[in-house]
């Protein structure tokens, strides 16, 4: 709530140098609503933020900026035909709705309240409606092309919108971005804006595809019919020294008949293997995750690290926490689909610090944007014949 707070305060230090007191009191309105929506978002953020393994692909947020229009637009108030200087003489604020479905194509939606100067002394309302495709060129940077429906003083007008952006996450599901946008439509108008936003990414944690169950223990073989011979188990052993009936076939047995045992290290590793600047885990890794569920499950003492990696691509800050990011994932994937005990599973996450091989070529970057663990435990098995 705090950086909410911090960050509104920010947007209108900007609005304040931009117009006089007089100004803001007529946007009064677009104002009152921008913080509205801030506030109605706000308990949702904080209650979410606990949420770290969420998917960050839906988003929502209020936005406030200033708009620029074309010295040639003309608009209505009531009877009365108004024009309007152009330059950022104009104040807006609404709410975007947008959803990434690949890390680096999304798309959403915005409404604007638009309030305008008139070279007449006045002001008009108006409204903005309109949607993007945008393209995350990396963490930070985006561009987006759209269309809208721009109404001012009465007069509509469809525009293309082409826009750029920077995003900087604040909190794990919080980020700020910045944006600059100028659009045109077929009458030659020509306007721009530049906003800021304050979108809040919702995850999902994806339900387990199928229930893994133990296989059923194996019916005991019948005892073999009793003959002469008193070695009812075929173990060696005579019966009346035998102090382990029915011993496995196969076992090597004791002088008492029992089977001997010898101590042996079992292992297990882990590979996953993400998606370029992505901490979502592939359909085709779920797989070795659920086997790795399956064995802790089997070995019940046994902890797990689950160490995050990623290449040389992007900034080293960034790549540490893409790295912990992608070990989260998996760790929550082990504790939320599989039932495995949170206090059995801990995560680390080294950047790019430990590259699997070379980030020479396109291919062995690939290899090393990933999260490995390893499990060995010691297990007394039977001595075999």
């Amino acid at each position: 709530m705090k950086v909410i707070c911090s960050i509104i305060v920010v947007d209108f230090k900007l609005v304040i140098e931009k117009y006089n007191r007089e100004t803001l009191m007529k946007h009064s309105k677009v104002i009152s609503s921008a913080i509205l929506a801030s506030l109605l978002a706000a308990p949702s953020i904080a209650s979410a933020q606990d949420n770290e393994s969420a998917v960050e692909k839906f988003y929502v947020g209020p936005r406030i900026g200033l708009y620029g229009t074309d010295s040639e637009r003309l608009g209505l108030d009531g009877t009365q035909v108004v024009s309007f200087a152009g330059g950022l003489d104009s104040i807006f604020g609404g709410v975007e709705v947008g959803f990434n479905f690949t890390p680096e194509w999304g798309y959403r939606a915005y409404y604007d309240y638009l309030n305008g100067d008139t070279q007449q002394s006045g002001s008009v309302d108006g409204r903005i409606f309109g949607f993007d495709v945008l393209y995350n060129f990396n963490q930070n940077i985006y561009a987006g092309v759209g269309l809208n429906q721009t109404k001012l003083g009465e007069i509509n007008n469809r525009f293309v919108r082409v826009s750029a952006g920077y995003k900087d996450f604040v909190a794990d599901n919080l980020a700020f971005t910045v944006e600059g946008a100028v659009q045109q439509n077929d009458g030659n108008l020509t306007e721009f804006m530049v906003l800021t936003t304050l979108r809040y990414y919702f995850g999902f944690s994806e339900s387990t595809a199928s229930t893994y169950e133990s296989a059923a223990p194996a019916e005991p073989a019948p005892a073999p019919t009793p003959v002469v011979v008193a070695d009812t188990d075929g173990d060696g052993v005579r019966d009346d020294r035998d102090q382990c009936a029915d011993t496995p076939m196969g076992h090597k047995v004791d002088s008492s008949g029992c089977t001997l045992y010898a101590e042996r290290e079992i292992t297990r590793e882990l590979l996953v293997i993400f998606p370029l600047n992505s901490s979502w885990i592939p359909a085709d890794q779920k797989a070795d995750i659920a086997d790795t569920a399956e064995f802790m499950k089997e070995h019940p003492q046994l902890n797990v690290t689950i160490e995050g990696h990623t290449d040389s691509s992007g900034e080293e800050k960034y790549n540490q926490w893409l790295s912990e990011r992608r070990a989260k994932a998996v760790s929550d994937s082990l504790v939320n689909n599989f039932g495995i005990a949170a206090s059995r599973v801990t995560t680390i996450g080294y950047g790019e610090s430990r590259p699997k091989v070379a980030n020479d070529s396109a291919e062995n970057r690939a290899m090393n944007r990933r999260i490995e663990a390893k499990l060995s435990v010691t297990e007394r098995v039977p001595v075999q014949d």
